[in-house]
């Protein structure tokens, strides 16, 4: 029987375990809504223009960010439980208030009830506001 040298057995650890820590990261907590969806539309429409004409609502764990085409509006927290997220924004100025309509947020803090989730499309509805996304 042929015994193994402690170094090629130490060797054989190593290798082992740099194999299982490398594939560790943090899975997606919220299923389908976890990613970057493009604002379609927002009904009814605001009344100012927006501030640009792409605008992206970003989803990971429990923070939602408010993008457009060339920067970040801002970054808020998000619960998200069954059919309702609710997204608030505690760094708000008036400014960034005046923004969030733009992307169909009419209060802050706000609840959105989930009408449709599937991994291409998300519309949200609030008591005045309805908003149409695309996966991004």
């Amino acid at each position: 029987m042929t015994s193994i040298r402690p170094h090629t057995f130490l060797l054989i650890i190593a290798i082992l375990l740099l194999f299982l820590t490398s594939g560790c990261q943090k899975s997606p907590i919220n299923g389908d809504l976890d990613g970057q969806w493009q604002v379609m539309e927002v009904s009814p429409a605001p009344a100012e223009t927006p501030i640009n004409a792409r605008l992206y609502y970003c989803f990971y764990l429990h923070v939602c960010q408010l993008n457009y085409y060339g920067g970040t509006l801002t970054t808020g927290s998000m619960d998200y439980s069954g059919d309702h997220i609710t997204l608030s924004f505690p760094d708000t100025s008036e400014e960034t208030a005046d923004g969030l309509r733009h992307y169909g947020i009419p209060a802050n803090p706000v609840t959105f009830t989930v009408d449709r989730l599937d991994s291409k499309s998300l519309i949200l509805r609030s008591a005045t506001t309805t908003v149409t996304l695309r996966k991004f």
